[in-house]
């Protein structure tokens, strides 16, 4: 006997192609939620190939505060780039193996975030706490902690995370290892997802770099760079191999490194008029051809006030396929977002002065890359 029409399921009726074309027309928050519908979606939806297809942009920003006057004082956030509805991730980290607290969120690469566990207990003697470097994935909540390396101490040193998931499902986290000093890189070390262990490089790119640690890094085409204080960016491959130095087109002492549609952007003020915003755009990975991609003044991002960029405001964020960029202002940690082709400036919400450090943009990643809890 044939079903009446209201009791067939529609959904099963469809192809998997249908399906994905029917998915990738939708919000990118709709489609996390639909890998709970049943087994088989979740499989359809994290399958390599389709999920290619599937929308992944930037959603919104990570980011914390600490306030005394509350309990617990320190918290983790998640706001959405529309500044509007439930965030798109609810950032409790529940599934990390330690309380979260003790997790701090060091960097984020293409649906992945790097963190640091802390240790919970005594700190040892010279005052520092343990911890262990940790890889997840909040949207589908699969971590995996990294081995020590050789040169992990009780302070988190700076570490950068590489993921791309068009070319491999593995990762790779970069150490930067210091002096005694703090000041001066001698080396790296590098860890593969794939091999599941450090290898440590010694320095190549000569003596006195120092990087600016407050800034983002960039990983494009298997090369980590970081912006230096010596007006160069510094780049090296995931095998420790290829070292380079690329100079930037401007030698003001702040600039903002990010990669929009697959090529490397420089952002910060011109040289002659402290006023002035400029984004640039790499040419060739293989040369040190920069472009002048845009230009606005701070006047009219701001309202006739002109500030100054890292001091009064700054860039957190360039969006990797559109032409916007995005940044924190004032007390209230306002955050916005300049769009270069309409010369659009938006407010997207109010942070609130005890937001913190870092901001770290996400853009979602449903696939099943992350081991097992280990």
């Amino acid at each position: 006997m044939e079903e009446p029409p209201e009791k067939r399921n529609t959904a099963a009726s469809l192809t998997d192609d249908l399906l994905i074309e029917i998915l990738r027309r939708l919000p990118v928050r709709s489609v996390c939620r639909f890998k709970c519908v049943s087994r088989s979606w979740r499989y359809l939806i994290s399958d390599p190939v389709h999920r290619k297809k599937l929308p992944h942009t930037l959603t919104g920003f990570f980011h914390h505060s600490w306030n005394g006057e509350r309990f617990p004082s320190s918290a983790h956030h998640f706001t959405n780039v529309t500044g509007k509805g439930a965030p798109f991730i609810f950032p409790s980290f529940s599934f990390l193996p330690v309380p979260s607290d003790d997790v701090v969120l060091l960097d984020s690469c293409n649906g992945l975030l790097l963190c640091c566990c802390f240790v919970p207990g005594p700190r040892e003697r010279d005052g520092d706490q343990p911890f262990h470097y940790a890889v997840c994935n909040p949207a589908t909540e699969k971590w995996v902690m990294l081995p020590d390396g050789s040169w992990t101490s009780g302070d988190a040193h700076t570490a950068r995370l590489g993921f791309d998931p068009a070319v491999s499902s593995h990762f790779h986290v970069v150490e930067y290892v210091v002096d005694e000093s703090a000041c001066c890189i001698t080396g790296v070390e590098i860890y593969s997802s794939k091999t599941g262990s450090w290898r440590f490089k010694e320095n190549e790119w000569g003596d006195d770099v120092m990087l600016n640690q407050t800034t983002r890094s960039v990983f494009l085409n298997g090369f980590m760079h970081m912006l230096t204080f010596a007006e160069e960016i510094v780049v090296v491959d995931m095998e420790g191999e290829t070292w380079r130095a690329i100079p930037v087109p401007s030698d003001a002492d702040f600039g903002f490194i990010y990669q929009a549609q697959g090529r490397l952007c420089f952002l910060n003020v011109n040289d002659a008029d402290a006023s002035k915003l400029s984004i640039w755009i790499l040419e060739d990975h293989g040369t040190s051809e920069w472009t002048l991609k845009h230009s606005v003044r701070t006047t009219f991002l701001f309202r006739g006030k002109n500030l100054r960029f890292f001091m009064d405001y700054k860039v957190i964020a360039g969006h990797p396929e559109y032409n916007l960029i995005y940044f924190i202002y004032g007390w209230d940690r306002t955050l916005m977002a300049y769009e270069m082709d309409r010369k659009e400036v938006r407010v997207i919400r109010n942070l609130g002065h005890d937001s913190s450090e870092p901001f770290l943009p996400y853009v979602p990643w449903f696939s099943e890359t992350l081991a097992d809890k280990q």
